[in-house]
């Protein structure tokens, strides 16, 4: 490695100063000739005496300064791009890489309030391993994620339309509204069905339309990889199925909210029966929805994407190895 970018999220997870002292450590243990890395408390302040290169952002501010400096690595030229943050800061990396058609390998370092994605290549508490580390580039599949046309986001562990993603609020793990989050504001709230009477989810394929669900059938929707932990497993029902003939991802449609931190067993088995609709998605297919309750969020790996309105049409594909992780062996 001779060449790295370092991109680094001060408010990942925590948001303490023990994400600067794990972006030295990375650094240092990596040992690259020059490292890339924002300006500041992106990355720049933590590096000081190391052969590090500051880059500015400005004036992008919030999640938009991720692709700003993205975009100035690529055009600067790294053999590998590191993350130091959770599976939304890799997600909008990867999503900036696929914009730039870019095969530069994701360092994923999870620092987040999940960290389940498949971009983490080591845990925070793990740097050490990076010293006597074979790394491996793995190329992965990636969900699409958009609304009315356009593409706004990618996710590698879900996409889904909800109220709330999880967060980490005063050390917890817990549901946050997503019109907050999506202004960077974590506000504490409980998740809650996505439905109107006129609410409608199909797939679109070559074969033709497939109605899934409509109406209050729609409590939640997410989309997500199925593999091969759910082989041998009938419980997982039709995941199963498509896990087995290798079909990259699947849409599951349920009656209820399934973004769930603040519940109890009480509360869960009042709720059920939980009644859901399965859809597999293959790569040339992609699930629609619309009519949806105002204010739910298209959200990937827990970054909501847009507040949804009752005649958005969100979109929901999959992309099979279109991002490079690496892999730590």
């Amino acid at each position: 490695m001779t060449r790295l970018g370092l991109i680094v999220n001060p408010r990942a997870g925590r948001g303490d100063a023990s994400i600067a002292r794990l972006a030295r450590r990375v650094v240092e243990t990596l040992q690259p000739e020059i490292t890339l890395v924002g300006a500041g408390e992106m990355g720049a302040d933590a590096l000081a005496g190391l052969r590090a290169e500051p880059l500015e952002y400005a004036p992008a501010q919030g999640r938009a300064r991720t692709p700003a400096l993205v975009a100035k690595m690529l055009a600067r030229g790294i053999d590998t791009l590191g993350v130091i943050g959770g599976d939304g800061t890799m997600a909008d990396v990867a999503f900036a890489l696929y914009n730039a058609a870019a095969h530069v390998p994701i360092l994923g370092v999870g620092v987040g309030s999940a960290n389940v994605g498949g971009l983490v290549t080591i845990l925070g508490g793990e740097v050490a391993r990076l010293a006597d580390a074979q790394l491996e580039p793995h190329a992965l599949n990636a969900l699409t994620a958009g609304a009315n046309g356009e593409t706004l986001g990618i996710a590698f562990n879900d996409a889904v339309i909800s109220t709330t993603v999880l967060a980490t609020v005063n050390h917890q793990l817990t549901e946050v509204l997503v019109a907050p989050k999506i202004n960077g504001e974590n506000v504490p709230g409980k998740s809650e069905t996505i439905f109107t009477k006129a609410t409608r989810v199909w797939r679109e394929s070559p074969s033709g339309v497939t109605e899934i669900a409509r109406g209050d059938q729609v409590g939640t929707l997410l989309c997500g990889f199925p593999d091969s932990r759910f082989f041998g497993k009938a419980i997982a029902g039709q995941a199963c199925l498509a896990a087995y003939l290798d079909l990259p991802a699947g849409c599951l449609v349920g009656s209820q909210p399934l973004v769930r931190m603040v519940t109890d067993a009480a509360e869960l088995m009042r709720d059920e029966p939980f009644v859901s609709h399965y859809a597999s998605l293959a790569e040339n297919s992609v699930i629609h929805a619309t009519g949806l309750r105002e204010g739910v969020a298209l959200c990937a790996d827990g970054n909501p994407l847009k507040i949804l309105s009752r005649d958005d049409v969100a979109t929901i594909g999959v992309k099979r190895q279109c991002i490079n992780a690496l892999v730590c062996h």
